[in-house]
């Protein structure tokens, strides 16, 4: 995970921006219609579901193995911006595919190929690198080229793949900043919304909605999810654990007044506690014969809980024989990360099993208020 001073810079994006100085990016227009520029798309998509059987691990200790399939025809579609995971020492990212992106498209959607066809650009991201010169010269990031190749990849995408069908939009930290401009000026009370089914964004540094409403703020149209079966609906959080006392955190803060900070979680879309479903690499010290992944089942819960500093996702593990050992794990993925961060590395990985569960709801519902799209 990138340095505190990285995020600082990416905060400067937001309400702060007129604070700091000015770096552009710059960069030709891609050319999605080259499947060279896609980590995986609609009939070439294995590099995003290969590997992907888990071993599913309640909390007395019962398991199970649940192997996976993409679906043969799925009724909908999914499109995918990953988070910041390029390696490239240069301020952006080119369009190589590298092992990190399709790794972090992998883990964090691939399990969705049985639920839609899955569409992810590759995009030329702000690296960490790009990030920590950016602070260094007192500048703001610019995020103009990466939401270019993201706005042209979505462009291309309906107007050469889409066809009418339904679209999840799904994004993590970086991709989740450039989704939700896109959502704002693309799809937000315009023609696109109406093959929206749903849109998840994961680690959102903040999504202003008018207090006690479901938008108002930077979407008018779109409205926070309020029940499982809702579509054109958007799910928005931040992962915290339930203790984590840090002061001035950095994700699912509030803007300034009157707007405020949204979380709407997809394991409970209508408030309250829910269980979260979370899909982990196995760990080193797991017999060579067990699948690649662990699932959880009965062991976290989360809920949105909202404070002076914004609206965040509470995560509470659950009473069970592999309790400590799950808190000390994630404890330790987070120990050498700044205070603020909580949980973001793993906003995608403790609701995968959800989005599984609502992209199914929602998709049956989608399909019955759109009959054409079904046949």
């Amino acid at each position: 995970m990138v340095e505190l001073r990285l995020l600082l810079a990416l905060l400067c994006a937001g309400p702060a921006a007129g604070r700091c100085g000015a770096v552009r990016a710059a960069g030709a227009p891609v050319d999605y219609a080259q499947a060279a520029n896609w980590v995986c798309r609609a009939g070439d998509e294995g590099r995003c579901t290969g590997g992907l059987d888990a071993l599913i691990v309640s909390a007395d200790g019962t398991r199970r193995l649940r192997t996976f399939t993409p679906a043969a025809d799925p009724p909908i579609d999914c499109f995918f911006v990953y988070p910041t995971v390029s390696p490239e020492t240069t301020p952006y990212s080119d369009l190589r595919l590298t092992p990190e992106i399709s790794d972090v498209a992998r883990s964090q959607v691939g399990r969705l190929a049985s639920r839609c066809r899955l569409f992810a650009p590759i995009y030329r991201q702000l690296t960490a690198a790009g990030l920590s010169a950016v602070l260094a010269a007192h500048g703001t990031p610019d995020w103009s080229g990466p939401y270019a190749d993201v706005r042209a990849a979505w462009r291309w995408y309906r107007a050469h793949a889409n066809d009418g069908r339904g679209v999840v939009l799904i994004g993590h930290s970086q991709g989740t900043i450039l989704l939700q401009r896109l959502l704002a000026e693309q799809i937000d009370g315009q023609p696109d919304q109406a093959v929206l089914v749903a849109a998840f964004l994961a680690g959102d540094p903040s999504l202003p909605v008018a207090k006690g409403a479901l938008s108002g703020g930077v979407f008018k149209h779109i409205k926070l999810c309020t029940d499982g079966a809702q579509t054109g609906c958007v799910y928005v959080w931040s992962s915290y654990l339930a203790d984590d006392t840090t002061q001035h955190r950095v994700f699912g803060r509030n803007p300034p007044s009157p707007l405020a900070a949204a979380c709407a979680s997809p394991a409970a879309p209508g408030g309250g506690p829910g269980e979260l479903q979370a899909y982990f690499p196995k760990p080193r010290s797991a017999p060579d014969g067990d699948p690649p992944w662990i699932g959880s089942e009965d062991q976290f819960s989360g809920r949105c809980i909202a404070d002076g500093e914004g609206n965040v996702l509470r995560v509470t593990l659950r009473a069970g024989r592999f309790a400590e050992g799950l808190r000390a794990a994630l404890r330790h993925d987070t120990e050498d990360d700044p205070a603020g961060w909580g949980l973001h590395a793993h906003d995608l990985d403790l609701l995968q099993g959800n989005l599984l569960d609502r992209v199914a709801q929602e998709s049956v519902v989608w399909l019955r208020r759109h009959p054409a799209r079904a046949q």
